[in-house]
Order: structure tokens, then C-alpha cells, then sequence
């Protein structure tokens, strides 16, 4: 039988203790000839637990801190580049081989540079990915994005050119890091932790898009998504400093992006069919009786 983690055992310990409780209850109501009152329900807690591990929520590569500009970003990833190919360097032999390499490295470098996406006036592709929600247009701010050898994806994402929220997209399976599936990616969370997170259900109107349990720390606020329909769990840290302060950040109104500019409208608008010829005037004794 496989045993469930101790934080586990703990809520369904919990859950069956309240079943146990409620079941009594509508017993005894029936045998009165009442009806049980309904179960009643818990109210999800107003904020993310604070975690209680001595290290905090450790943002990894070390190293990597909120305010960093996109060249510093930049900047810092390229040393971690050179440290993703050297395993490659040390079996390549010289010549041909260290100058793909080398090709390799630049253009890794190059291609994150060149992921910036500016979320300004224009609506972008990002619109149609599971990353929406999580910038908004009009505001100054931005995205990089990049593909490290074995390690997923990784977004990151500016406000006025610094930066504010870190989005990983962290493949799940047997062996891997944060297990097989959603339940274990949060469970291995929680241990680490040394507290349940808070569960948030989607809305799939305002949003969250997807079911995430979250925490937070004094600088860091730790959400966990399931996005395991693809075999993926979304893990995105955010600065509590922005986000506390979100609302003044983005002040810029709302638009529907995929509405056409106006004027671009009226160009691209199929010109109206030309008005025909006036219709005769009708003969209001052609359908009369003759007598």
C-alpha cells in the first residue's frame, strides 16, 4: 500500500474525522424527522501561509534577484549557459567540434536576448498560451523567455524593465524533480515548506486559469499550477513588493486587444455595394376588379 506523505495523512485524517462528524449528525436529525442542516463550508484562508522552512522560498539559479534589468538577466545567463555546455566542451575534441559548439553557445545567448516581448500597444501571440493573466498591456512591461538543455522553459517577466515574476513550466514524470503528478508536485512543496498551501480553484472568467495552491515568504510569493493536461506543473514566483502594489503598476485601461485601431477599421472595411436604381412607382389599380 502506498503511504501517503505525513502533511497528507494529516488532511485526510482531518477529512474523515469531519465525515465521521457529519454522518452522526444526519442520523440523528433523521430520527427526529428533520432534515440534516447543510455541510457547512470552509472558507479558503485570505492570504498564503507563510512558510515555516528555515531557508525561505529560494529562487534557483543562486544568484538571481528582483530589480534585475534585462541585460543583467541577460548578463547572468550567459555565465549559466557556459556552465550548461561545459559537460559538452570536456567530450568534444578540438577543431570542428568545439567551433559548433561554440556556434552552439553563441547563439543560445543570442536567441534569449532576442525572446523580448514588449506588451505595449499591439496585442502579441503570448495572448494565445497559458501565460495569459500574466502581464498586462499598456503598463511597461515585458518578457524573456528561455530554453535551458533538460530544464524546461523559463519566463521571465519585467515591470518598467525590472524584474518581478520568474514562471517555470516543469515537465512532470517518474524521476523527475517534482514527481508524476500535480498532487506530488504540491505535496514535495509542502514538506519542503513544513505547511499546507493555500488551494485556489480557476475561474475561468477572471481568473486564475488553473488550479493553484500558493505560499509566500517576506519577499517571495510562490504559486503552484496544474497544468498537468499537458504532463506540465506551472511554478511562478512573484515580487510581493510589486504585487502588493499591482494595482498602481497598472493603471492603463483595459481594451479589448484583438479590437481594430479605427482607422485601420475603415481601411480594411469592405466598401458598401452601390445604391441601384429607384424602384418604379407601383400601379395601385393593376390589382383591381374591373366591374
Amino acid at each position: 500500500m502506498k503511504r501517503l506523505p505525513k502533511w497528507g495523512l494529516v488532511v485526510a485524517v482531518g477529512l474523515g474525522v469531519a465525515s465521521i462528524a457529519l454522518l452522526t449528525t444526519g442520523d440523528a436529525e433523521a430520527q427526529r424527522g428533520r432534515k440534516p442542516p447543510p455541510a457547512p463550508t470552509a472558507a479558503a484562508p485570505v492570504d498564503p501561509p507563510m512558510v515555516k522552512n528555515q531557508g525561505g522560498i529560494v529562487i534557483k539559479p543562486e544568484g538571481l534577484r528582483w530589480g534585475m534589468t534585462h541585460e543583467q538577466v541577460a548578463e547572468f545567463y550567459d555565465r549559466i549557459i557556459d556552465r550548461d555546455y561545459q559537460p559538452l566542451y570536456k567530450r568534444a575534441q578540438p577543431g570542428p567540434q568545439t567551433t559548433r559548439l561554440d556556434a552552439a553557445v553563441a547563439e543560445a545567448k543570442a536567441a534569449f536576448r532576442r525572446s523580448k516581448v514588449e506588451f505595449g500597444n499591439l496585442p502579441t501571440g503570448v495572448d494565445s498560451t497559458p501565460l495569459k493573466g500574466e502581464y498586462s498591456y499598456k503598463n511597461g512591461e515585458s518578457m524573456m523567455q528561455l530554453n535551458r538543455r533538460g530544464q524546461g522553459t523559463r519566463y521571465f517577466f519585467f515591470m518598467k524593465g525590472q524584474l518581478w515574476k520568474i514562471y517555470d513550466e516543469v515537465p512532470l514524470g517518474e524521476g523527475r524533480p517534482l514527481g508524476a503528478t500535480f498532487v506530488d508536485a504540491i505535496g514535495k512543496f509542502a514538506t519542503e515548506f513544513g505547511v499546507v498551501g493555500r488551494v485556489t480553484e480557476p475561474d475561468y472568467e477572471k481568473g486564475p486559469f488553473f488550479k493553484e495552491v500558493d505560499w509566500r515568504d517576506d519577499k517571495t510569493h510562490l504559486r503552484v499550477a496544474d497544468r498537468s493536461g499537458l504532463n506540465i506543473v506551472a511554478v511562478i514566483y512573484e515580487d510581493r513588493n510589486v504585487l502588493a502594489n499591482l494595482a498602481s503598476y497598472r493603471t492603463a485601461t483595459v481594451e479589448d486587444q484583438n479590437k481594430l485601431d479605427p482607422e485601420i477599421e475603415a481601411l480594411v472595411r469592405p466598401p458598401a455595394p452601390p445604391a441601384g436604381p429607384p424602384e418604379p412607382p407601383k400601379d395601385k389599380d393593376k390589382n383591381k376588379k374591373k366591374k
